[in-house]
């Protein structure tokens, strides 16, 4: 179990660093005083094993102090990202049900203090990305958090022994690297709290030598103009992984082996993973983890495992999916965003990795509803007319968008995945070209 693998860790690795961010370093010892203060603060406060308590901060260290506290204490926490928009949280605090929040600024004022870990039903409650409307609570219990970092143990062997963490606390993506390095004695890398901030990667990288880190398809593409080439285990999920990323990869972090997984929030974190190799088309999400089984009905794709907690033994995900007779799943986008034009039925995502495949294109996004126009981030200009053809060359023509707007940056949700509803109400900044 998971309270049991994280109290024998800070046992036994008191001298070694678990966790750097820009502004600390926290050896395990550290990790063990502080989260015990963090108990013991919610207990004087009156939180009951498996009550809510909000972990109000940045991407930093004091964010697992304040997780592996609130664990601790037998309670859940609840991960609101201090860098999400005001309304976004207001919305996950009211869902939560917590009365009880932790922020950066109550847990510098903590001293190191010793509290024995209590047991509880629950890990953590975060909220699913809001592409249809108001976010959603998922609620994980820790036996399902330990299954599927078991699982994870199990699948890749050896395990990190530094990881770069560049996911939001409130994805979570962020969990997989969280308990699967401080669960075995390894280091925690943060390198910003900022989203996308390619550069402090790059920098923290060439400092900390990170082994491993997992990251949204569309920031690995862009971490990729700077490798990290202390990287040998690099895992992408969040969103479809474009073939031209996996070539790209390959040929700029050639000693690294890329993953792609996916996942959903209601089934913890993994539930497919795949090892990439070039010329894949498209990029398959691979076969079931340890431990989880799947079917396909009617084109979805519906998952059994011990981390499903959305209160069946099923999961039907929303995504469509064809398994190949290599026994590999293939993804092919959500059941309720496929786009008919011109009587035929094509994936927002088919476009987009299709755009990426010209050398000029960092990132592309389509809009849902569509209104064919496609938004671009561009390395150098590019004339529409060349995009028109490259795309000409690789999708039926009525599938190709009729403008295409350059921008600094495309939409994102919370998550960091590409927010296609956000688009169709865009007002990015447009560039000539």
């Amino acid at each position: 179990m998971i309270p049991e693998a994280l109290a024998a860790q800070l046992r036994a690795r008191r001298d070694t660093l678990a966790v750097v961010d820009p502004e600390q370093s926290l050896t395990y010892a550290d990790l063990d005083g502080l989260s015990g203060a963090v108990a013991a603060h919610l207990a004087q406060r009156g939180v009951a094993v498996g009550d809510p308590v909000i972990v109000h901060t940045r991407l930093s260290g004091w964010a697992i102090v304040a997780m592996l506290g609130v664990l601790r204490a037998g309670a859940r926490y609840v991960p609101i990202d201090a860098a999400f928009p005001a309304a976004r949280r207001e919305l996950m605090a009211a869902g939560s049900g917590a009365r009880v929040t932790l922020t950066e600024e109550l847990l510098a004022t903590l001293r190191p203090t010793r509290f024995d870990w209590q047991d509880g039903p629950d890990a953590y409650t975060l909220f699913t990305s809001g592409s249809t409307g108001v976010p959603k609570a998922v609620t994980v219990s820790r036996a399902a958090l330990s299954y599927s970092t078991g699982a994870r143990l199990e699948y890749y062997g050896r395990p990190p022994e530094r990881f770069l963490l560049c996911s939001s606390i409130s994805f979570d993506s962020s969990v997989a690297g969280i308990y699967w390095t401080l669960c075995t004695g390894g280091t925690l890398v943060i390198p910003t709290d900022r989203p996308f901030d390619v550069r402090a990667i790059v920098r923290t990288g060439a400092v900390h030598r990170p082994t491993h880190t997992l990251m949204v398809p569309s920031l690995y593409r862009l971490m990729l103009r700077s490798p990290v080439p202390s990287l040998t285990t690099v895992i992408v999920a969040g969103e479809s992984c474009p073939p031209g990323l996996v070539d790209l990869h390959h040929d700029r972090m050639p000693d690294a082996t890329l993953y792609n997984e996916y996942g959903p929030t209601e089934c913890t974190v993994w539930s497919t993973v795949h090892r990439c190799a070039v010329g894949e088309d498209p990029v398959p999400i691979g076969r079931p983890i340890p431990g989880t089984t799947v079917s396909i009905s009617d084109g979805e794709l519906c998952i059994s495992s011990p981390g499903v907690v959305s209160g069946g033994p099923v999961y039907r995900t929303g995504d469509r999916v064809s398994m190949g007779d290599d026994g590999l799943l293939r993804y092919h986008g959500r059941v309720d965003e496929q786009l008919k034009i011109g009587g035929m039925r094509i994936e927002p995502a088919e476009i987009e990795h299709a755009l990426m495949a010209h050398p000029a294109v960092l990132l592309a996004g389509v809009a849902v509803p569509y209104r064919s126009v496609a938004y671009v981030v561009c390395s150098e200009p590019v004339e529409q007319k060349a995009l028109r053809a490259h795309l000409l060359d690789r999708l039926p023509a009525v599938a190709v968008p009729t403008v295409f707007e350059r921008v600094e940056s495309l939409s994102t949700l919370p998550n960091g995945k590409l927010d296609r509803r956000a688009l169709s109400r865009s007002d990015h900044v447009r560039h000539d070209g």
